[in-house]
């Protein structure tokens, strides 16, 4: 009989080699026990400004802030905007040379454009400088912290990853007998099926967003590697340089097969699609519009809140389709912490920032309530007591494996 010495021993040595399998992140293991007394300067009577989107997950973002001020004595103050107006204000703070914001959190494809204008710093020397324990860079996901560099700069530390994911009414689909769809044929053909089906009336197959600007153009980027194309000549997973021809591709015979796939899809979509959105193709599905949507996985946990969803213990999630043939490329999106160049607090903004993105703090920012942060961190997607939370994040991590860090869509 193995003593429980020896138990602990073997279990401990397996999580081990199960996280080393996964990035070599031994060091995330060590990161739980860090002395923020020690680790973190005192800023009492400091303010810290921090300007970003007002995503589903901002009230756990702020809700961890207090332990900081705990910590540290500074005091954090929020302001967050819907997306436009973030990206708009943003560039007004580094264009002024503003020193109004600490921290800058940035959307993954504004990170070449403000390290280009040169509105954050480098945080090569911040992390070089610090505790490789407390910092854990391989335990991030390793197309997460891809999209956090530009031409050799580290321009934000990643905290808020976001995969789109299929997300579909396991209910329905186990009474229909289907599966979720590995193919965009099989997709239509199952999208086909639940609309207008008098065994379920009502009810629409799918939803995806239609209204003009963002929107679609942010749509037409979640498809178009999943059926072979790119969206530049050299932008493709395993271009040994994205950025290096930025013909467009948009008239490819892949890009126009996207737009005719939309086309084809909006009859199986409920009225007024075309005015839908990333909030309307998420409402639709929870309020049991329609079967399946594929959507942001920081939306995914309003679906399971009862006062807001209608299908909160009937749904389930899955990687997203591909075209037959085509590996399944999962759209890859999310937010990065960077420090503001002209900011006059930039070793308070960067305890702040490190201590956020710590695997502790990151793991306390998933649990958060109402509805918990975004994993960027393998340690999170496999976290045993975060996985019983978030049944979805299996999903995650398989999408985090699959996902190709210059998509920026």
């Amino acid at each position: 009989m193995m003593s429980k010495f020896v138990k602990k021993w073997v279990i401990s040595v397996t999580l081990l080699m199960a996280v080393s399998l996964v990035g070599g992140v031994f060091t995330s293991l060590q990161a739980q026990e860090i002395n923020w007394q020690k680790e973190l300067k005192q800023w009492k009577g400091r303010e810290l400004r921090v300007i970003m989107i007002a995503d589903p997950f901002i009230d756990a973002f702020q809700a961890i802030d207090p332990e900081f001020e705990k910590i540290t004595g500074a005091k954090v103050t929020v302001d967050s905007y819907p997306y436009d107006a973030t990206h708009e204000k943003e560039i007004m703070v580094g264009a002024s040379r503003s020193s109004d914001y600490d921290v800058i959190v940035l959307d993954c494809p504004w990170v070449g454009e403000f390290a280009e204008a040169g509105y954050v710093e480098d945080l090569k020397p911040y992390i070089k400088a610090s505790d490789p324990k407390v910092i854990a860079w391989n335990d991030y996901v390793k197309s997460f912290r891809d999209v956090a560099n530009w031409k050799g700069k580290i321009v934000g530390m990643p905290f808020g990853a976001y995969f789109v994911l299929l997300h579909y009414r396991k209910d329905l689909f186990d009474k229909a007998g289907f599966t979720p769809p590995k193919t965009l044929e099989e997709w239509k053909k199952i999208a086909a099926y639940f609309t207008n089906n008098p065994n379920y009336p009502g009810l629409y197959g799918t939803a995806l967003n239609y209204f003009r600007g963002a929107p679609i153009g942010q749509a037409w980027f979640e498809y178009i590697w999943n059926v072979g194309g790119k969206p530049f000549e050299s932008n493709y997973p395993g271009s040994p340089n994205p950025y290096a021809d930025m013909t467009p591709k948009i008239n490819s015979p892949e890009g126009r097969e996207v737009v005719q796939l939309f086309i084809d899809m909006l009859k199986y979509e409920p009225p007024g699609a075309t005015s839908y959105a990333w909030d309307e193709r998420a409402t639709a599905f929870a309020m049991g519009k329609v079967a399946m949507v594929s959507c942001w996985s920081a939306r995914t946990p309003l679906f399971v809140d009862p006062s807001r969803s209608k299908v909160a213990k009937v749904f389930a999630t899955a990687v997203v389709p591909a075209k037959k043939g085509i590996k399944p490329v999962p759209p890859l999106g999310g937010w990065v912490m960077g420090i503001n160049k002209f900011g006059l607090q930039k070793d308070l903004a960067w305890d702040y920032i490190k201590w956020f993105c710590s695997v502790p703090t990151h793991k306390e920012f998933m649990k958060a309530k109402p509805v918990g942060g975004p994993p960027s961190r393998y340690s999170a997607m496999l976290d045993p007591e975060l996985n019983k939370m978030f049944p979805w994040y299996k999903t995650i991590y398989e999408s985090a494996k699959l996902s190709y860090a210059d998509c920026r869509p």
